[in-house]
């Protein structure tokens, strides 16, 4: 009976040990990495630092993105350090209005316009109401986390490129071995404009651009960055068509690895 006994404690001591390892260690903490949220037809994508900053990259169209959140930070952590709001469309900004409510947002980066829209108007209030950092982006800006460790934000008006609905900001991020390019929902017009600065654009993962619409992933903008890997956050069976066809085509002809939300889930990428 004793032996049985020890043997249940020694049982029940692995299960919360597995526990406790599962759960409770945090992620790899010496590289970065960059979950694509699946949220559905939305965007949203947290990024973790290897100095344990935390950053997310719009809030999808619900709040489908708590969930992920949770499922993809450690459960005691409440901070995100930084959220960069690419631009105020429903799919990408309904999502935040909860999370800057769950937790501690150090700042967000976002383009303002002269008279905000309702979403956005809203999100800044209750941000104000928080006491969280606001930066309307007019032109560019560049935040070093480490010597190792940079981001590179811009707004696409800077380059000239007439506002539109879709304009969004560009946020390169350079850590390590690990690159990756975020463009939002811009078209061609912005990646055109992009192509003629002088700035290197090339990174292992692209997040395409609006869902994979025909109206951006030029052949030339893939040349340019030459992608490894080209993530779609898209919902499924969706009424936009996302992802275009030809899209995908022009990925596959490139011999650029395509993952997609809608068929995998939240797709995660590792720094080396």
């Amino acid at each position: 009976m004793k032996k049985q006994k020890n043997l249940k404690l020694i049982i029940l001591g692995l299960i919360i040990l597995s526990f406790v390892l599962v759960v409770c260690v945090p992620f790899n903490n010496k590289k970065a990495e960059i979950d694509f949220l699946d949220v559905g037809q939305g965007d949203s994508s947290l990024i973790k630092l290897p100095n344990k900053k935390f950053i997310l990259i719009d809030g999808g169209p619900d709040n489908l993105v708590l969930k992920r959140l949770g499922e993809n930070m450690p459960f005691y952590r409440r901070q995100i350090d930084l959220i960069i709001l690419s631009h105020p469309h429903d799919d990408h900004i309904i999502g935040l209005l909860e999370v800057i409510n769950r937790y501690k947002v150090g700042a967000i980066i976002y383009v303002g316009e002269e008279h905000n829209p309702e979403l956005l108007a809203l999100l800044l209030e209750r941000a104000r109401n928080k006491n969280i950092k606001l930066i309307d982006l007019k032109n560019e800006i560049n935040i070093n986390y480490s010597s190792a460790c940079s981001w590179r934000l811009l707004n696409p008006e800077s380059l000239g490129v007439k506002e539109d609905d879709n304009n969004s900001i560009v946020a390169k991020l350079n850590c390590g071995q690990l690159s990756a390019l975020f463009s939002g929902d811009n078209n061609s017009t912005v990646e055109a404009a992009l192509l003629k600065t002088k700035y290197d654009w090339s990174a292992k993962v692209l997040k395409a651009s609006h869902h994979g619409s025909k109206t951006a992933n030029s052949e030339a903008f893939f040349w340019a960055v030459k992608p490894g890997l080209l993530t779609i956050s898209v919902g499924a069976n969706n009424r936009f068509g996302h992802p275009n066809q030809e899209v995908l085509e022009r990925a596959k002809k490139l011999q650029i690895q395509i993952k997609r939300t809608e068929k995998i889930g939240t797709i995660r990428f590792f720094g080396s």
